[in-house]
């Protein structure tokens, strides 16, 4: 399924390993289920295959959901590669992604007919709102065959929330998951969440603050883990994510659920398990020197997925971490120096860009959470 990616983000998976396996400590009761990847070659030149996908899944022993990456002229094909690729396969789940504007039932009946397991919508890519019509179409059919339907929710498109309540409401038994914390709505509709128990979150997304009001603001069983792969990487995301579960005090069940106990439910045609409430915690902000790494490393992350230089800002941030050992916040910023350090040992090694997203800059966004989340443990290296 596309063309062959290089190792270099599966050296870069290894590098950041081991900040994943410290929280992994704690929450030893997880059974990864990533709910948002993609594989083949999207029009930006995005590009990941079902091997590398299955690899970097294997570092975290994680399973996942895959659908295709965009294109222009409909998935039918693209969808069958996929479901070929994955038959049989215990760690990749299919679901088929259709486009509304183009026979969307029909491809999406057909898709499901061939063994997907759900589907993907992409208003941004395909360019259409949720109140289209053949979307209405598509959920009733999603509930018909009690499957989940995934819709991006995040950056490039407009509020959709109004329209996706209005679908959960007319579809209970469709489960609906808006990708990337809903980040386009979720000023407002954490608060809507619980009148609507098929409504779900999937966790997608690069910034911690966005991460801790939804973890904060959202009940725990309608929160589900993903990556987002290819823009970003399976282990990277565990570790950001597992982080914010932990210093918000998700219980031992509630983290099994988002991390792949909820997800299973959904593609088994089960009700959602409740998980209680949202934990309504805030978590305070830390030591000022901590707090400063964290603006920097996320103003570096910010520049370098806008396409400009992050050099200024990451050199700021290492000079930031430089704290002495007797001060407060000492050990959380020679962990974070580490990271950074491997982050430009991975850059000196030359990797390619795969598509938009600058090569590792999900090493910078797990430095920028654990500088505003030290709390949760970081690793003995």
């Amino acid at each position: 399924m596309g063309a062959r990616v290089s190792d270099s983000e599966l050296v870069a998976d290894e590098l950041l390993a081991p900040w994943y396996s410290c929280l992994r400590k704690a929450s030893p009761q997880l059974q990864l289920f990533d709910c948002h990847t993609h594989v083949g070659v999207d029009l930006d030149g995005a590009r990941l295959s079902v091997a590398r996908l299955r690899q970097a899944l294997a570092l975290i022993d994680a399973q996942a959901v895959v659908f295709p990456l965009a294109t222009r002229c409909g998935y039918r094909a693209r969808n069958d590669r996929l479901l070929a690729a994955v038959a049989g396969d215990d760690r990749l789940v299919a679901f088929c992604r259709v486009d509304p504007r183009l026979d969307g039932v029909a491809e999406a009946t057909r898709g499901l007919g061939r063994g997907a397991c759900g589907i993907k919508l992409h208003p941004r890519a395909e360019r259409f709102a949720l109140s289209d019509p053949e979307v209405e179409r598509i959920v009733a059919l999603a509930e018909e065959r009690r499957v989940p339907v995934i819709v991006h929710a995040g950056r490039g498109i407009p509020s959709l929330g109004r329209d996706a309540l209005q679908l959960a409401a007319h579809h209970p038994g469709a489960p609906l998951i808006l990708a990337h914390a809903a980040v386009s709505d979720l000023a407002w509709l954490w608060a809507a969440a619980p009148d609507y128990p098929n409504l779900f979150f999937d966790t997608a997304w690069w910034n911690v603050a966005d991460l801790l009001a939804l973890f904060a603001l959202v009940p725990p069983g309608q929160i589900l883990f993903a990556s987002d792969a290819p823009y970003g990487r399976p282990v990277a995301a565990a570790a950001l994510t597992l982080r914010v579960a932990q210093a918000v005090g998700l219980t031992v069940s509630q983290q099994a659920a988002v991390f792949g106990g909820q997800l299973r439910r959904l593609l088994a045609g089960e009700p959602p398990a409740q998980m209680g409430g949202a934990s309504g915690t805030t978590v305070a902000a830390p030591h000022p020197l901590l707090e400063r790494i964290a603006a920097l490393l996320l103003a570096a992350g910010a520049r370098a997925t806008a396409g400009q230089q992050p050099d200024e800002f990451l050199e700021l941030a290492r000079l930031a971490c430089e704290i002495p050992p007797d001060r407060p916040g000492a050990a959380v910023a020679a962990s974070i120096r580490e990271l950074l350090a491997r982050y430009e040992r991975h850059l000196a090694t030359g990797p390619a860009a795969q598509g938009p997203r600058p090569p590792a800059v999900h090493f910078v966004f797990l430095a920028a959470a654990i500088a505003r989340l030290p709390g949760p443990s970081v690793p003995t290296l």
